[in-house]
């Protein structure tokens, strides 16, 4: 039971031959522990990173075909309402970046 409690306060429940080596050797065991809040929350922001990421992936193909499927009257249309969500776009970038500089702050509590 000692043993077991060891291990967990080592953190190491899944690397029972680590934690052997490291008592063994006589190594320093550091323990970290995590808060299921913080993780939950940089896992979301990194969700929503990706997914803008992936909007941005889309916004190319889109200006693609503008160009190669609409006429000359079209294109400057069709730009103008790509414009329009470029802006919005910008505006969700900022207020990624501000949830970033947050998640910075709170996760050096």
């Amino acid at each position: 039971m000692r043993f077991c409690e060891l291990l967990s306060k080592a953190g190491l429940e899944h690397n029972r031959s680590r934690f052997i080596v490291k008592k063994i050797f006589s190594e320093e065991s550091v323990v970290i522990r995590r808060d299921p809040s913080k993780t939950q929350f940089v896992a979301r922001l990194n969700d929503f990173y990706f997914q803008f990421q992936r909007i941005g992936n889309n916004y190319n193909q889109i200006v693609k075909v503008i160009n190669m499927h609409f006429t000359n009257i079209a294109i400057p249309h069709q730009i103008a309402a790509l414009g329009q969500r470029t802006r919005e776009l910008k505006v969700l970038s900022i207020e990624i970046l501000n949830l970033a500089k947050q998640a910075a702050e709170w996760l050096r509590i």
